[in-house]
């Protein structure tokens, strides 16, 4: 019976080092959440659209209208290291210019107006991004943050709207789920932070154009960029 009592002992002792390591790797895991507030605009690495004897001008950078975001997101960092997590809801809204594709074409313009579109979208974005804290000292902190990023559009409640173009039903028909790859700087003091992100867009954000009335489609084709700025609270 003492034999048995003295090798629970050891046991217990020969265990409580590891119980300890464990204790200690489990308080260097840290979990924190937060809201962030921001506002981003698009530009575009591709751009094609052709309506109606039209093509859309790139030289005029007529896209870079203001959208506005709201995000939860949740961390778990160790270390320097960090995985993040977010759910950011955001209005995005876009504006395009067009001219004559070529300078012979006789379609007369409304109003002696170019043919214009706009366009507003509701969507969320969820990234999943691995940050390095390169500055830790409370209660300061910078990091670098990157990761991929997709985006789910509601395409039922967008708001679309041609000027100025022959046919007066055209419709675009939005992707539902367009990929991004994200790359950000973070500052951090105290418990507040801010973010500033660059966003590459991966696909097209679009499948075409058609009018809805003759059936005609009209080719486009749109891969964006989204660089935007947040401001945020951490706990």
């Amino acid at each position: 019976m003492r034999l048995r009592h003295t090798l629970s002992l050891i046991m217990v002792i020969l265990s409580l080092p590891l119980f300890l390591q464990a204790q200690e790797k489990s308080e260097k895991l840290h979990f924190n959440c937060g809201l962030k507030v921001g506002f981003h605009a698009a530009t575009y690495n591709t751009t094609v659209f052709e309506i109606d004897g039209y093509e859309y001008d790139d030289r005029i950078i007529q896209s870079n209208k203001i959208g506005y975001s709201v995000s939860p997101f949740i961390r778990l960092s160790k270390k320097r290291y960090y995985i993040q997590t977010e759910a950011t809801m955001s209005i995005s809204r876009h504006n395009f210019e067009f001219n004559e594709k070529t300078p012979k074409n006789d379609k007369p313009l409304e109003g002696g107006s170019k043919p214009e579109y706009n366009l507003t979208t509701y969507c969320i974005q969820v990234p999943l991004l691995i940050g390095y804290k390169f500055v830790d000292s409370s209660p300061y902190g910078m990091s670098f943050f990157t990761g991929p990023k997709a985006k789910f559009v509601f395409t039922g409640h967008d708001k679309q709207r041609f000027k100025h173009f022959k046919y007066t039903d055209l419709e675009e028909s939005l992707r539902d789920i367009v990929y991004y790859w994200e790359l950000g700087f973070g500052v951090k003091i105290s418990n507040i932070c801010f973010d500033f992100v660059y966003d590459v867009g991966i696909n097209s954000n679009t499948n075409g154009i058609i009018s809805k009335k003759s059936g005609e489609k009209f080719y486009s084709n749109r891969s964006d960029n989204l660089l935007s700025f947040s401001l945020g609270i951490i706990f």
